[in-house]
């Protein structure tokens, strides 16, 4: 649901900005000055639950960074796009740089149906008609044409996802928040959305929050990970990378244990808990280990990079919590 178009979600994020629990209102200042979200110390409790508590030290984005915001279910990602927007009360400070007109957002699941057509929101949200070329080039992209006779509470999983996306960007925010912008889309679409948000968003700021890590691998310049309302790591690819250095992560199924020549190699168990995740450093080493799984007619599959770096990152920060237990 974008922001645009749920008048009682802007109310919510015009308060906050302005007078929500830690928020503040920075003065505008010139691109790389001063960051245009800044975080620190948020916390929130749900009952006696601490779903997220952050770190004092500054979690800055800045004008013109891509962060892409990544952890398991749970993890507490949605709980702060929340916080970022205004939609839950929390502890801590939210430093905002950056107005309502600014802004756009799209969330995951979007619980607000106006009883109109996708036309009659469309035009109400852009303020102009659909015949209009620039509206109507922009709707392309997004495949909407079709659609526009049918009611908003009538579409289906993909069409709503492709509805909010266009209205999020349509007024090309300064800073956009998606989470989970290509779930409920086939890959195809996937695929030509993601470069409509690219290139509408080039040297703007986008926090986008995914499962699939091929959507952030050649866009985000930043990395958040979260486990448990905690951060794992965050800061740039290259310093994730060499944080945590690594050249593929081969899954294989763990009932396949036994027979596999893991040598020297890092073995970790997957969060499905059906698979093993096995850690080369080098293209040799992937070589050998794939050799050895297809001599013991064991599947192999090899993992996007991220993903591989992700599984690293969350493994040595649940040793810690153990060794801290």
């Amino acid at each position: 649901m974008p922001i645009f178009y749920d008048r009682k979600g802007m109310d919510n994020l015009e308060s906050n900005i302005s007078e929500g629990p830690g928020a503040k209102v920075l003065p505008e200042k010139s691109p790389g000055e001063s960051p245009i979200l800044s975080i620190r110390g948020v916390k929130v409790k749900r009952w006696r639950n601490q779903i997220l508590d952050l770190p004092d030290e500054n979690i800055d984005i800045f004008l013109g960074d891509t962060v892409g915001l990544i952890g398991e279910n749970g993890a507490g990602k949605t709980t702060l796009i929340n916080c970022i927007v205004g939609k839950i009360a929390y502890q801590g400070s939210i430093e905002r740089n950056f107005t309502i007109q600014d802004f756009g957002v799209q969330f995951q699941y979007n619980d607000y149906d106006p009883p109109v057509k996708v036309k009659e929101l469309m035009e109400a949200v852009c303020q102009k008609s659909v015949s209009n070329p620039e509206l109507k080039a922009a709707m392309k992209k997004f495949e909407l044409e079709g659609i526009l006779p049918k009611k908003v509470k009538k579409l289906s999983g993909g069409e709503r996802k492709r509805l909010t996306l266009f209205l999020a960007i349509f007024k090309k925010p300064k800073l956009l928040i998606l989470d989970e912008p290509t779930g409920a889309l086939d890959y195809q679409k996937r695929r030509k959305i993601l470069h409509t948000l690219k290139v509408a968003m080039d040297k703007k700021t986008v926090l986008i929050s995914t499962h699939y890590y091929d959507d952030i691998e050649d866009w985000a310049n930043k990395i958040l990970i979260l486990e448990k309302g905690k951060v794992v790591f965050f800061g740039t690819v290259k310093q994730l990378e060499e944080r945590y250095p690594l050249y593929s992560l081969i899954r294989i199924p763990m009932d396949m244990r036994e027979k596999a020549d893991f040598g020297s190699l890092k073995v970790i168990e997957l969060d499905d808990e059906v698979n093993l995740g096995v850690a080369t450093q080098s293209e040799e080493e992937e070589d050998e280990f794939m050799a050895s799984c297809r001599r013991g007619g064991i599947p192999a599959h090899r993992e996007e990079k991220l993903y591989g770096i992700y599984v690293l990152a969350l493994d040595e920060f649940k040793e810690r919590a153990q060794d801290r237990q």
